[in-house]
């Protein structure tokens, strides 16, 4: 087996078993979703490899999988997120019952579902006759990662919405976990996942805006909204200053570049 598939293989089981025996629920859910984020990234290396119907199949998958997990991981960083913003204690009350109530709908339906389908997919792989990826399907799938990051940018720079950074942070976190797939240095990794990390953060703050928007007459909503706006103002123009520079390369460039750097070349 191609030992870059064999070690994401691992890590899908060892992401079962976490999720399937959780010590603390929060901690699983979030190194669930990260894990398959970094699954996810795996399979755009491997797509040339293994063919864009198993690709889309089991990137679909993944997909599905993450989205189980969603709302109860939303729904715990929301209050971190308010609570850094020096929320007060009848809008963390509200979020506390958010969570609540997402968790108790996680552990009575989604935890065991995402179990289950992630425990499908691990059962599918092992199966796979993983030749790759090889060194064309990384090639191929690096640019093509590059460049829709590329496109995004262009997109958030034209169109700022949060629908455009949105789309953007996805580009840049799989472009993040490609590079840690492939070993890279971490002296070329960190700036991806600090802009990534911004990205993140912002996309934090818009979703505690339309949280904040449900609540039109509340003034401890209404208040909290405006700190968040702000926050969120600034954490994007601190991802354009990051991103700019990073993304000022030819897709074809940049996979020669990562290439020669993990002796691909």
């Amino acid at each position: 087996m191609n030992p870059i598939a064999a070690t994401e293989i691992s890590r899908l089981e060892h992401l079962t078993a976490g999720l399937a025996n959780p010590t603390d629920l929060d901690v699983a859910v979030h190194t669930t979703r990260k894990g398959i984020k970094r699954l996810r990234s795996f399979l755009r290396l491997a797509r040339r490899s293994i063919g864009t119907t198993t690709y889309q199949i089991e990137n679909g998958a993944l997909r599905d999988t993450a989205r189980l997990l969603a709302p109860a991981r939303d729904a715990y960083v929301l209050i971190d997120t308010a609570r850094d913003l020096d929320a007060d204690d009848l809008v963390l009350g509200v979020l506390n019952e958010d969570y609540t109530e997402a968790m108790a709908a996680l552990e009575s339906v989604g935890r065991l579902e995402a179990v289950h389908r992630l425990e499908a997919i691990a059962g599918r792989w092992s199966l796979l006759a993983w030749h790759g990826p090889d060194p064309k399907s990384i090639g191929a799938g690096l640019r093509r990662t590059y460049r829709r990051g590329l496109v995004d940018l262009e997109t958030v720079r034209s169109t700022p919405t949060p629908a455009a950074f949105h789309g953007w942070r996805r580009r840049v976190k799989y472009l993040r976990y490609q590079l840690e797939v492939l070993d890279a240095p971490n002296s070329f990794l960190r700036p991806y996942t600090e802009l990534g990390d911004d990205l993140g953060l912002e996309h934090d703050q818009a979703v505690l805006l339309d949280v904040c928007d449900l609540h039109p007459d509340d003034e401890s909503f209404a208040s909290l909204a405006l700190r968040s706006a702000e926050r969120r103002n600034q954490l994007r123009v601190s991802a354009l200053e990051r991103g700019t520079p990073l993304y000022s390369h030819e897709p074809e460039s940049f996979r020669h570049t990562v290439e020669e750097m993990i002796g691909l070349r």
